[in-house]
Formats: structure tokens, C-alpha cells, sequence
């Protein structure tokens, strides 16, 4: 059997296994420490950059994917702060400007999220992840479009009467946490926008901001990860995301999902075995789980093993750490760069000199006319294999289509789907971003181009995007991440 599928069979059945953790009371044993999984999914599906029953890419839809994209990235600024710079919410254009809304869209298709229990009698909602944003509020909207909580109809939500922000109030109620079955009571700002806002229209949900920093809070209330940490639930002030596909995954609060991936894997290889044998064909020479089931660390081994680290840098506000490397077909093209992870990007984002350093290194791959110039396409039956170098690590960011690689699509993983019929050439996933590029030619974008995708370079200005990399979801498919609020670290592993 091809260690391909042995491993998507693993991860599948460990999945399963962590979502499914009430049924499986053993569960809590396989963490050092209290760790509570929650189930992700992706709302509206796998993120499809093709026309339906078609493998032609719909540019208009990628082109607006993009500016959503970038239109997120340009919701803060920097300021000096003491003797470091830190990002801020602005005070003028997007975000919180009106004075009535909190950065984070609830409820929007391509989004992440996991859904909570609320209150007494318990009411389900859909809890969106933002890795932009460290607010974590519910809000409750007029319309019967996303998941609503309703604290009139709670009998144990204890009211307050303090205005985190505007139509925000700070109220108590208990929460029904996963894994480890208990019910635990958590401030909130819980938010009803003003039946004359258009902000009543929207979708009733709710927000978890996972940036590790303070200064990018417009409430200032208590976060779900620092009461936790007080109530003694977890013990650790971690997160880590695996996507187990373009729409299912595991967010784990206070540790990782790793034993239980390292556990599930074993035990599959054991049955695959007994069942007629395991060929190991193509093994990663990545670190991956343990090959025995004594070689599973016990508690004295620490925690972060098989993780490769990066210190956090730049602005305090995000996940902004430096890749050491991108590699092309097994060369190096570029080194020490900046890149921010974000799982709600779609695409791997570049700045315009690293993308076109890093579509030379692929022979025939050329940019695309306007007005979809941020987009790249390259020859279909010539798809690279990139890989990203953390902490002096090679890891897979998205394989080519050759072979057994082909997964049925044009130009592979790398590929957002063919250019046109009868075209030879597919658009690459490493799009080109203009953000933090400035005015500096009249509002057209650095290649002297008017009419680009991205949103105008002025607006973008001073978010310091300048020359950085997003690294988006399209990463994480067979690669978690971890992530230290107290160390400031972001750690990877292949599984």
C-alpha cells in the first residue's frame, strides 16, 4: 500500500478519534496535561477556485478572494509603543472606525470554525477563528442568518451592566468545553448591534481572536485562553491547528493533537501489517510520529518534541515569523523572509520581488495580463514542488502533480486550475500582494500597472506588509502548527 494513503487513513482515523472525544473516555490520557479538541470545519466547503464540473480557474471569484483577503491585512497599523513597535487597531477607514464595529466578520463562507456550547439549556454556535484579531466576542444580530445565542432564553447567564464597546455588554454564562466533559463559567462581550446599524443584518455568531497580543483588543475583556488558564482547565497557554483536508480539522486548546496522531498512527500501521504488509514507499524524511508504542513521549520528555520553533518578530500583534528558506524542486530560491500565518488565507500571499524571483525558478511560468496581474500561471505539465524551511527544516507547502501526485486536478496542489480550454497553462497558489507598498506611483502598483486586483496601494500603506509573506491554509494540509502566547513561538511538524 503507498504510505500516501496509509498516512491520510491515519490522520483520518485519528480525527475521528479527537472529535468524537465523549465517546472515548480514555482520551484524556493520552495528554500530559488537560488539552480540549475541537472539531473545525471549513463553512461553504473546500475552498474551490474552479467553475463547477470545470478545471478552469474563475478569476473573477480568485481576484475577490484576494481583496478580501487584503482588506483584512489593512484593518490595523503600527505604532511605537515604549521602545517596540505594536500593532493597533485604526483609528480612521476600516475596523472600528465607525465606533460600532469590532474587527472579525462573523459568519462569512471560507472561514474556520468550531462550534460551542452556551448557556442553560445549552445553545450551539458557530465560533469563528481569527488569527488577526485577540477579541473573543458573540454577537447577536436581528437576522436568522448564522448561530445565534440568545441570553434571555439562559437561565444561568449572569447579567452585567459594563460597556466593553459599543451595543457590548460583559455578561457570565457556562460553558460545555470538549474532551473533557466539563462545564465551566467565562466572561464575554456580547454584542446586539442597534436595529438602525447595518451591522443588524449580519450574521449572528461568534468570534475567537487568536492574535497573540493585547494591543490589538477593542474590548479589553478577559480572553477565553487567560480564563481558562485562571480556572485551572488547561495549563498551558497554547493552541494547534491541524486540517486533516479542505474542510474538517482539529483546533486543541492547551496543547496539540500530536499523541493522539502519533497513537492512531501506530495502531493503523500494526493492522495494515497484520492485514498483508506495509510498503513503505516514499517515506517524509520529515519528523514525524514515533514507530513503537513505547517510543510515545512520557511525561517526563517535554511536550515540544518533533516541533521545529520560530520566534515570533516583527510588530507585536500576529504570528509574523521568518522563513528561512523556499525551496523549489529541491534548490533554494529564496531565504529569510518574513511570513505571517493566517488560516483563513486561501492562497500562499508573496511580495512582488519574491514572486517573481520565485516563478523565474519555474521554467515557463509568467505573469498573468491585467487585469489579473497578482496571479502567476505556469505550464501544466510542469508543476514544481515547494517546500518551506523553519528552524533549519524542509516542510512540504504544496506538492506537484506528477505521477501519483496528480490528485486528479491540472497541475496538482500547486494549482488553482487551468488558465483557459484547451490551455496548457494553470494559475500557480502563490499569489503576488501589494500591501504596505505606499503611493508611491500614483496608485498604481509596483510593476506600474493601473487596474490591479489588489485593493488601492495607499489604502494599504503603513500595515507593514511590505516584503512579507502569508502563509495560508494551503500549508497546513499535512502540516500542523502550534502556537505559544507565553513563549512567543510558533512550532511546526509534518504528520
Amino acid at each position: 500500500m503507498n504510505f500516501f494513503y496509509f498516512l491520510v487513513l491515519a490522520t483520518y482515523l485519528s480525527f475521528h478519534i479527537l472529535v468524537n472525544a465523549s465517546n472515548a473516555p480514555d482520551l484524556r490520557s493520552l495528554d500530559d496535561v488537560p488539552v480540549l479538541h475541537f472539531t473545525l470545519s471549513r463553512r461553504g466547503g473546500l475552498f474551490s477556485s474552479k467553475d463547477p464540473g470545470q478545471e478552469l480557474a474563475n478569476m473573477t471569484y480568485l481576484a475577490e478572494e484576494l481583496r478580501k483577503v487584503e482588506a483584512r491585512f489593512n484593518l490595523t497599523k503600527r505604532e511605537a509603543k515604549g521602545n517596540k513597535l505594536v500593532r493597533k487597531v485604526k483609528e480612521n477607514g476600516f475596523g472600528g472606525a465607525d465606533g460600532a464595529k469590532l474587527m472579525g466578520e462573523v459568519g462569512e463562507n471560507g472561514r474556520w470554525f468550531a462550534r460551542i456550547r452556551i448557556g442553560q439549556p445549552r445553545q450551539e454556535i458557530e465560533m469563528d477563528l481569527d488569527m488577526l484579531v485577540s477579541d473573543f466576542y458573540v454577537i447577536t444580530t436581528s437576522s436568522s442568518k448564522g448561530s445565534r445565542y440568545d441570553d434571555f432564553f439562559s437561565q444561568s447567564s449572569i447579567k452585567s451592566n459594563s460597556h466593553p464597546f459599543p451595543d457590548c455588554r460583559n455578561p457570565t454564562d457556562e460553558f460545555s468545553l470538549p474532551t473533557i466533559n466539563t462545564v465551566v463559567p467565562l466572561s464575554f462581550a456580547h454584542c446586539r448591534p442597534s436595529h438602525s446599524s447595518l451591522g443588524t443584518l449580519g450574521a449572528s455568531g461568534s468570534v475567537l481572536g487568536l492574535a497573540p497580543s493585547e494591543h490589538l483588543s477593542q474590548t479589553k475583556t478577559g480572553s477565553l485562553f487567560n480564563q481558562l488558564l485562571d480556572k485551572g482547565i488547561i495549563e498551558r497557554p497554547v493552541f494547534s491547528i491541524m486540517l486533516i483536508n479542505g474542510e474538517e480539522g482539529v483546533l486543541s486548546v492547551g496543547g496539540t493533537s500530536a499523541k493522539a496522531v502519533e497513537l492512531v498512527t501506530i495502531q493503523t500501521e500494526e493492522e495494515l501489517s497484520r492485514a498483508g504488509g506495509l510498503q513503505r514507499i516514499g517515506l517524509s524524511s520529515e519528523p514525524t510520529a514515533a514507530h513503537t508504542k513505547r517510543d510515545i513521549p512520557s511525561d517526563q520528555v517535554k511536550w515540544e518534541r518533533n516541533w521545529k520553533w520560530s520566534r515570533v518578530q516583527g510588530a507585536e500583534g500576529w504570528w509574523q515569523i521568518l522563513m528561512q528558506g523556499v525551496w523549489v524542486d529541491g534548490s533554494k530560491v529564496l531565504k529569510n523572509q518574513p511570513v505571517v500565518v493566517d488560516i483563513n488565507t486561501p492562497f500562499i500571499l508573496a511580495p512582488p520581488a519574491a514572486v517573481r524571483y520565485f516563478y523565474s525558478s519555474i521554467s515557463g511560468s509568467r505573469a498573468l495580463p491585467e487585469p489579473f496581474s497578482n496571479f502567476y500561471m505556469f505550464p501544466c505539465l510542469n508543476p514544481p514542488t515547494v517546500h518551506f524551511e523553519f528552524d533549519g527544516w524542509t516542510f512540504p507547502a504544496m506538492q506537484g502533480g506528477k505521477g501519483e501526485g496528480w490528485y486528479g486536478m491540472p497541475g496538482g496542489r500547486f494549482s488553482l486550475g487551468r488558465w483557459k480550454i484547451g490551455s496548457g497553462y494553470c494559475i500557480g497558489a502563490v499569489v503576488e500582494t501589494r500591501m504596505g507598498l505606499g503611493d508611491e506611483d500614483g496608485g498604481m502598483g509596483k510593476r506600474g500597472r493601473k487596474g490591479g486586483l489588489s485593493m488601492g496601494t495607499a489604502e494599504l500603506a503603513g500595515n507593514g506588509m511590505r516584503d512579507v509573506w502569508v502563509i495560508g491554509e494551503t500549508f497546513f494540509r499535512g502540516v500542523g502548527g502550534v502556537f505559544d502566547f507565553e513563549t512567543q513561538r510558533v512550532g511546526f511538524r509534518s504528520y
